[in-house]
């Protein structure tokens, strides 16, 4: 199967791989030659591939994934290996997301508040999966 990873900023994956394991909002699944053609919502959390006997894996935010004739596209905000995380920036990132909904909780709007609590589920989960793979 041919796997893109696409970001804003960069395509962060473009290989061959034999399988591959995701969050979808809906719980984790794995993607195999010969999936059925679908297109998901995907989860904060980890990501795993297997390309060329070799198991890999990623932190991805959330986005869309689509299998479509054996190809696969995900198109997400986040694809970092655990060395490209910076937990001292992720760990600012949260403190500031959880101080400004602490303290401003009664001005925001209800788009600000949800904003501000998917940011503080995207840096926990990244911190999780930053303190399970560098060890």
């Amino acid at each position: 199967m041919h796997f893109k990873i696409i970001t804003p900023l960069r395509t962060a994956l473009d290989l061959d791989v034999t399988g591959l394991k995701l969050p979808a909002t809906q719980g984790e699944m794995e993607v195999l030659p010969g999936h059925a053609d679908l297109i998901t919502s995907v989860a904060n959390g980890e990501l795993t591939y297997t390309a060329a006997g070799e198991s890999k894996s990623l932190f991805v935010g959330g986005g869309f994934l689509q299998v479509e004739h054996g190809d696969v596209l995900l198109v997400t905000d986040t694809a970092l290996e655990a060395a490209a995380i910076d937990t001292d920036t992720v760990q600012a990132a949260l403190e500031r997301a959880q101080k400004a909904l602490r303290d401003r909780a009664s001005v925001l709007s209800r788009e600000e508040q949800a904003y501000l609590e998917a940011c503080i589920a995207k840096q926990l989960a990244m911190m999780e999966y930053s303190r399970i793979r560098k060890r």
